[in-house]
């Protein structure tokens, strides 16, 4: 197994005007930073994934398409835009991890019972196994996080040395 992390859509546009979503990410900070720490510990790519809507004024190089501060990315890291809910839905991913020897994602991210779900099955579609960080998806719903860890395979912070080597 090589995974990657894949930190999905934690943009200031999802945060600046959403308290209850903001509020969902501040309380999983520890965690999300803490998943990158370790891949980049670990020497695993730490792809990080943006949505893009140029009519949402979601575009590359603006503040609202930017991922928030309190987020541990780096300018090092393997960069993704998509435009579908899905980070595989025709984007350069599934290239991209094949071209890094992953058949593994683990992800991050908002949000729970949109984006971070179909980036999860899309995984599969891909014959690619997923994973979601536990304590490391948001929403603005907390029931919703707690669905999306409930029907897909989690792995905790704690974990990630005995199940991802």
């Amino acid at each position: 197994m090589k995974p990657a992390l894949i930190v999905l859509d934690i943009q200031n546009i999802w945060l600046d005007d959403n308290k209850d979503l903001k509020a969902s990410v501040e309380r999983r900070l520890d965690v999300i930073n803490g998943a990158i720490a370790w891949f980049r510990r670990n020497g695993l790519p730490v792809i990080v994934v943006n949505h893009e809507d140029k009519s949402l004024g979601l575009l590359p190089g603006t503040k609202p398409f930017e991922v928030a501060k309190r987020i541990h990315v780096k300018d090092t890291d393997i960069m993704v835009a998509k435009r579908y809910p899905s980070a595989f839905g025709k984007t350069e991913l599934t290239d991209i991890l094949r071209m890094e020897g992953c058949d593994t994602v683990v992800i991050a991210g908002l949000s729970a019972s949109g984006c971070v779900l179909a980036t999860y099955f899309g995984a599969m579609d891909h014959d690619i196994h997923p994973y979601l960080v536990q304590g490391g998806v948001a929403s603005h719903d907390e029931g919703h996080v707690r669905a999306a860890e409930s029907i897909c395979e989690t792995v905790a912070l704690q974990s990630f040395d005995k199940t991802l080597k």
